[in-house]
């Protein structure tokens, strides 16, 4: 039995879309929209604040920054400078690893994830 060129032609273009469509949200988890955050310090201990410092987001914009722990998460929000940065204060509530996500708030009002990092708060 012979399969038909078109199918053919079909499938693969089907699986090269599917493809680039999971890249492109796995390539936004990853920071690769250019948008980057940092933490200052680099190392808290818990019950300290630290600062949340974003770069590469567009400028003028509303932003939202997501602390999640085990039981709770945290948000700090505000607007980009004219050259994409911001920086938000956060407490340390707990220990462990929290992972910080970054959201731009587009034209339509929706937020879009733009990049994530890792703060590793230590046990006291």
């Amino acid at each position: 039995m012979r399969t038909p060129r078109r199918l053919i032609v079909v499938l693969v273009l089907a699986t090269t879309l599917a493809s680039i469509a999971t890249g492109t949200a796995a390539a936004a988890r990853r920071g690769a929209t250019g948008a980057k955050i940092t933490f200052d310090p680099a190392q808290v201990v818990q019950g300290t604040q630290y600062l949340v410092k974003g770069t590469g987001f567009s400028a003028n914009t509303w932003v939202s920054v997501g602390a999640y722990y085990s039981d709770t998460t945290w948000w700090a929000s505000g607007v980009t400078d004219d050259q994409g940065r911001f920086s938000l204060t956060l407490t340390a509530t707990r220990a462990g690893q929290v992972l910080h996500e970054a959201y731009q708030q587009g034209k339509s009002g929706r937020f879009r994830l733009k990049t994530s990092a890792t703060l590793t708060v230590p046990s006291s």
